[in-house]
């Protein structure tokens, strides 16, 4: 029989574990929404930056836009994950990039909208390995890349850090999916590329700046 103090202790950690997963998905909105005023922040909240990226793909020597949008659900997509440079990326923590429009992100334009600061990105997506050092494995076929690093100016209120080049192929065939493998991550500069969208879609954020993120692995050992 459960006793009256075990049923307390099962609705604290119930109402902690709700507590965190809403407190995990404001985290990722404010993460994917666009500032409604440049780098100026309202109240208490901290001035950010609209980091834009985008990810392509080579698969069997075919190159392909790296999708970032998750609809439809069948469709081979790319998730995000960022953090701090502390620890490693937890792969259950990655979510849908900001999508600037259906156009773009079919084309593998993504944002995410960060404070000033030093951050590590990788990549994860499902029915996916990611055979570079560094990189995570999860349950199910989910994996990640490894991460880049990423510096976003304290002066930027809009910053572009490059295009994420995927190398892969297509690994292992399984009942109703097929399993691919990605090996080699490279950041190349699209920058007039870049302009063009910022200009068309982003401009009320005045200029774009360009620091490209550094695929060498971000220091996450202290």
């Amino acid at each position: 029989m459960r006793t009256h103090g075990s049923r307390v202790i099962g609705q604290s950690l119930l109402v902690i574990a709700i507590a965190l997963a809403v407190a995990c998905a404001d985290g990722t909105k404010k993460m994917t929404t666009l500032p409604k005023e440049g780098n100026a922040g309202s109240g208490n909240e901290a001035p950010t930056t609209v980091v834009l990226f985008k990810v392509v793909v080579t698969e069997d020597g075919k190159p392909m836009p790296g999708i970032l949008s998750t609809v439809p659900r069948w469709k081979w997509h790319y998730r995000v994950n960022v953090g701090g440079t502390n620890q490693p990326l937890d792969l259950n923590s990655a979510f849908a990039a900001g999508q600037i429009d259906s156009n773009t992100g079919a084309i593998g334009w993504g944002f995410v909208t960060l404070p000033p600061g030093t951050y590590q990105l990788a990549f994860a997506a499902f029915r996916t390995r990611f055979a570079m050092p560094g990189a995570r494995r999860g349950a199910l076929g989910h994996g990640q890349s490894s991460a880049s690093r990423v510096e976003v100016p304290a002066d930027a209120n809009l910053l572009y850090i490059g295009t994420f080049a995927f190398d892969c192929h297509k690994a292992d065939r399984w009942w109703g999916y097929v399993e691919r493998e990605c090996t080699q991550l490279q950041v190349s500069n699209e920058e007039e590329l870049a302009q063009d969208v910022a200009s068309t879609f982003l401009s009320r954020f005045g200029a774009l700046q360009t620091v490209l993120a550094s695929t060498a692995p971000a220091d996450s050992s202290r």
